[in-house]
């Protein structure tokens, strides 16, 4: 699968700092791989840890069963068992040893693009209804997010009543 650097983002003041340079003295090497951000090194160190770990764990087991079940295929399906189990403690350690380096800053544009997605949703046929409608669990999402009022908002506007 072919990687390819993430392309540079213009800095501006509301940037965070740079990520620190690797020891060397240079910066991390950035690749992209399934639309996700990583640094090669990192992602070939975790790539040789979880082929160690799972490998391992796969043929000791496979030693190990072979030599007290009698049943050779029910073997073979428990120390598969134990090598996906390998996979997941490789998982977990890669994800300690390299911990994610994205750093979330929201800003102004996503306020301005809920404001169009109400406004697309108050256009359409059945219009945008009553947050006083909606399912206790969808009202306690929108709590969560924050995006209640806003609703809210919208349907006084719409209706020119307050409530």
């Amino acid at each position: 699968m072919p990687t390819e650097p993430a392309p540079p983002v213009p800095a501006t003041p509301a940037d965070p700092p740079a990520p620190a340079p690797a020891p060397g003295g240079e910066h991390p090497q950035y690749l992209e791989v399934w639309g996700d951000t990583v640094v090669g090194r990192h992602l070939a160190v975790s790539v040789v840890i979880g082929i160690g770990v799972s490998l391992a764990a796969l043929l000791l087991s496979d030693l190990a069963f072979s030599a007290f079940v009698t049943n050779e295929s029910l073997a073979d399906a428990y120390a598969l068992l134990v090598g996906i189990a390998g996979c997941v403690v490789a998982g977990v350690v890669c994800g300690r040893l390299f911990r994610p380096k994205r750093i979330v800053v929201t800003d102004a544009s996503e306020d301005a693009a809920v404001g169009e997605v109400i406004a697309a949703l108050r256009e359409e046929r059945h219009g945008l209804g009553s947050p006083a409608d909606l399912p206790d669990h969808t009202r306690r999402e929108l709590d969560d997010l924050g995006l209640r009022p806003r609703f809210a908002a919208a349907e006084r506007e719409n209706t020119g009543a307050v409530s």
